[in-house]
């Protein structure tokens, strides 16, 4: 199903240079409603996008499909921006399937972009991938592994990423890794501080890196300038400690011991129709920060939005 734009009724199917793949959740919407203002956008998702600016073209297409390619066949596609299942709004206990056709998905867009002429590819990936571990540096370099376990699908996507970079020079491929988002994107620490109480290991209080999703949209439209390419680190304001952001928000935290964590937890997002992986205890538990002065000097990020507005914007989500 091919949804025009009502203002370019007598416009070509897809006039846009910049194709947005993953469009139709919220932080899909976000990036839309920015660049939509400075350039042509196609919107690329099997999902309903109603909420997309009027000027907005909507493919309501899997990638996969035939539909999808004759998109970047028939268009001059200059730049494509992959947000996939990990930026929507959909929970992460997805099973086998799922993390296949993530993996599917991805490496079709990449022959798309092999096959035609795109000139830049940005993937919106997570700072997550390095992995909450006790032996973890204060900050983590773009150049730490990636070592998340139960991110397969998301930390296999990045590396995939990172070969069509050496397999594709000409192509500008620009990884970004932020940290946890805060704001409607359903982000998995946002998720669990909204647990209300919020539980919290005995004995551990790490250090929590928040980023506001403006400043992440941001980050994306500077990726989009010629010229950039490689992997970016992406952070917010300064660091907390979990405590100190659980008090901030209002809540109160309800310490349990380890050996009860991930049943505890299971247990409360199931109950609060807010899904969180038992498995991401050790994200409460060890520190996992990154260093993101490459994306400062190189991009020329800086996080707009301070600490207090990044932290209220956890309860941004409905």
């Amino acid at each position: 199903m091919v949804t025009t734009p009502p203002s370019r009724h007598h416009a070509p199917a897809f006039p846009g240079t910049i194709a947005i793949s993953g469009a139709a959740g919220h932080f899909g919407n976000l990036v839309s409603r920015r660049l939509h203002r400075t350039d042509d956008v196609i919107a690329i998702d099997a999902r309903n996008f109603d909420q997309r600016p009027d000027d907005v073209a909507h493919l309501r297409s899997e990638l996969r499909r035939k539909e999808t390619r004759d998109v970047f066949r028939r268009n001059e596609i200059q730049a494509v921006i992959h947000l996939g299942p990990h930026h929507s709004e959909v929970p992460e206990n997805r099973g086998g399937d799922s993390f296949t056709s993530a993996l599917e998905d991805f490496s079709r867009l990449l022959q798309y972009c092999d096959q035609y002429p795109v000139e830049k590819l940005i993937l919106l990936s997570s700072a997550n991938v390095y992995g909450a571990r006790p032996n973890n540096p204060q900050f983590l370099s773009e150049e730490a592994p990636l070592l998340a376990p139960d991110l397969a699908s998301l930390r296999d996507v990045d590396m995939m990423a990172q070969s069509f970079f050496w397999k594709r020079p000409d192509i500008e491929t620009i990884i970004l890794r932020p940290v946890n988002i805060t704001g409607g994107v359903g982000s998995v620490m946002a998720r669990y501080l909204r647990l209300s109480p919020v539980p919290k290991l005995l004995g551990y209080d790490p250090m929590i890196q928040l980023v506001h999703e403006e400043d992440v949209v941001e980050a994306v439209r500077l990726a989009l300038a010629a010229g950039h390419r490689g992997i970016f680190n992406l952070a917010g304001p300064s660091p907390l400690p979990l405590s100190k952001i659980i008090r901030r928000l209002g809540r109160q935290p309800l310490p349990v011991p380890q050996v009860l964590a991930k049943t505890i937890l299971g247990h409360m997002s199931r109950f609060g129709k807010n899904e969180i992986r038992s498995t991401y205890v050790d994200f409460v538990r060890y520190v996992c920060m990154v260093d993101d002065s490459r994306a400062r000097s190189k991009l020329g990020y800086k996080p707009r939005y301070g600490l207090d507005e990044t932290i209220r914007a956890v309860d941004l989500w409905e």
